[in-house]
């Protein structure tokens, strides 16, 4: 059974996800799984495929709850009108997305709840009420793009499933899933492939001003000369990179090494969001690096190099 078919990629995560429903099938148990990884990378989507192959006693798939964690309050409010009258009693798999967003004192009922190693039913009091979970009816499963945040006695009873980066390869599959009606020509999904940032919601975004472009010229046709104009009609940069980023790299090659500080006053930007936005990037693709100052490396030179004017 190819569970996972329609997505691409992450085999390392389906592999672990199949063999949790394969023993769900025997023992109707299944663990509670946190999925983690980088934003864009299809956590929300392997966790709604995940969901289809969990069964209800009538053999169907379980009802489907999806709760972004940042709109619930407290525990109180997770329990009057969440907990109590959707999830309680009934066969449903529940997503948490953005777990660490989860109010601390909920945070404390779930790691008592999901402390299981005896039975499957796990009642939890809360101020005047008497709550049960039963996890022969009920999954949970939590999704987290900072794992760092989550409190960590609860991160502890969770199963890990770490999502990884999209090769290029990956990336341009995902490209020509999205169009099916799209013929790429030459080394032109190559070559696409490279300006995406790895993940699967820039693929998708970068298949739709594909779309777009085709849409434009009533040509389904897409090669290097297609996608040379495209970058230049919206701006795509070699290695994807954003102005902000190719900023900071033509400072550090002008300037040499630079401070945080240096780099804020040329940007604009502050510290902090250089830190936990455009430097991440330029890190990962080894584009800089930190020994005390900022520094340019050879790759990050290299890529200057193809970057417009």
């Amino acid at each position: 059974m190819n569970r996972f078919a329609e997505l691409v990629g992450q085999d390392d995560v389906k592999k672990k996800l199949n063999f949790y429903l394969d023993a769900h099938e025997k023992t109707k148990r299944f663990p509670f799984l946190l999925l983690t990884g980088a934003k864009g990378m299809g956590k929300t989507e392997f966790a709604k495929e995940t969901a289809r192959g969990i069964k209800a006693a009538d053999g169907a798939p379980k009802a489907f709850l999806e709760i972004n964690c940042g709109t619930i309050k407290n525990a109180q409010v997770f329990f009057e009108q969440v907990f109590a009258p959707v999830i309680q009693g009934n066969e449903i798999t529940v997503l948490l997305d953005e777990c660490h967003a989860l109010p601390k004192d909920l945070m404390t009922v779930l790691l008592t709840a999901f402390n299981t190693e005896r039975t499957d039913v796990k009642q939890v009091s809360w101020r005047d009420g008497l709550y049960e979970f039963n996890f022969k009816k009920q999954t949970f499963m939590l999704a987290t793009t900072e794992a760092d945040k989550l409190f960590g006695p609860l991160k502890d009873r969770l199963t890990h499933i770490d999502f990884q980066t999209y090769s290029h390869g990956d990336v341009g599959k995902i490209i020509q899933k999205i169009l099916p009606d799209v013929s790429f020509k030459g080394e032109a999904l190559e070559r696409i492939a490279t300006t995406v940032r790895g993940n699967a919601r820039s693929s998708a975004q970068r298949a739709k001003q594909i779309e777009m472009y085709c849409d434009t010229k009533a040509n389904k046709n897409f090669g290097c000369k297609e996608w040379d104009d495209l970058c230049s009609k919206i701006g795509i940069n070699p290695a994807g990179l954003n102005n902000t980023e190719i900023q900071i790299l033509r400072a550090l090659k002008d300037r040499g090494d630079c401070s945080l500080n240096m780099l804020s006053a040329i940007t604009g930007m502050s510290r902090s969001s250089l830190q936990r936005d455009s430097e991440i990037f330029l890190l990962q693709k080894g584009f800089m690096k930190i020994e005390g100052t900022r520094k340019l490396t050879v790759a990050g030179a290299k890529v200057l190099e193809v970057v417009r004017s």
